[in-house]
């Protein structure tokens, strides 16, 4: 990175910022209409996260003079944004959107060479950052970034959640026909209700502890409605299937482990739940109730 580079770079952030809570709303106002789906990633009050935004980026700027004390920072930066489900690809959007915010923001300023100086430097950085979270290792378990994963990528399905139950269902049954029976009712209502369940328990893995105790009363009750264990994994490859057809491109190997990950651990709730019904417990098979629950 030459010094006219970072020159350029640091005198034209000095004019940003004066407008900093401006130029951060106009930079989340472009990041969100470039892709919806990270909007759920941002979470309290938008403008305290535009000001903690502005000061990152004036650090980063005001440290491109020393890289070697900079990097460590941005790879910490780039390690915790995995934890966010911060994908390789949401780079070039948020690079997109930094450089059309500059554009606004500095006017006439905004020269070819400048708009060069910043896309060098944002290039350096992301990558480092990219870098940082791909070392690291793929943990086993119910992580911070598979948590992230599974409610990003469940609300770019929520705009065609109809669509989805649709799919859902004619995959389960295609897959187990003697399912079908235990479905009365409109399966368009139970469709909802059914999308309505996911998008409870995908918003409460932040709090698996609240949640817990509604997954084991699903697992027992299901027990009445004829549910057995091998249906957990008929329902399991559906839902999967279902978020393939979905979210097509967006249903990345890491995105398919995440799910995987999280269906696994509610449906062994729910099947050491069933499992500990008292045996003695008198069990009814209710076919005339809707199965809705289960997926």
């Amino acid at each position: 990175m030459e010094a006219k580079t970072i020159e350029l770079v640091q005198e034209t952030f000095k004019k940003v910022v004066p407008i900093s809570d401006k130029a951060a709303e106009i930079f989340y106002g472009k990041l969100f209409e470039k892709d919806p789906s990270l909007k759920p990633m941002f979470k309290g009050d938008m403008k305290a996260q535009g000001a903690k935004l502005m000061s990152m980026i004036g650090t980063a700027v005001n440290g491109l003079n020393n890289l070697d004390a900079l990097v460590p920072a941005v790879q910490n930066l780039g390690k915790g944004h995995a934890g966010y489900g911060v994908e390789d690809k949401h780079y070039d959007t948020v690079g997109a959107a930094l450089l059309e915010t500059l554009d606004a923001g500095l006017g006439e300023d905004f020269t070819p060479e400048v708009k060069e100086a910043w896309t060098e430097v944002y290039t350096v950085l992301a990558t480092t950052m990219k870098d940082a979270a791909n070392s690291l290792p793929k943990e086993a378990g119910l992580t911070d970034r598979k948590k992230r994963l599974v409610q990003s990528s469940f609300s770019k399905v929520v705009p065609i959640a109809d669509k989805a139950a649709e799919i859902f269902y004619n995959k389960l049954f295609e897959m187990d026909p003697a399912l079908k029976p235990l479905f009365k009712g409109d399966i368009k209502e139970q469709g909802a209700k059914l999308m309505s369940m996911i998008g409870t328990a995908v918003n409460g893995l932040d709090n698996l502890d609240s949640i817990v105790p509604a997954v084991q009363n699903l697992g027992k009750n299901h027990v009445k409605y004829g549910v057995e264990e091998s249906h957990y994994d008929t329902v399991g490859g559906a839902l999967l299937y279902t978020l393939e057809k979905g979210l097509g491109d967006d249903f990345t190997p890491d995105v398919k482990d995440a799910w995987t990950e999280v269906y696994n651990t509610l449906a062994t709730v729910m099947k050491d739940a069933a499992k500990s019904v008292s045996a003695t417990e008198p069990t009814v098979v209710e076919k005339s109730k809707p199965w809705w629950k289960f997926w």
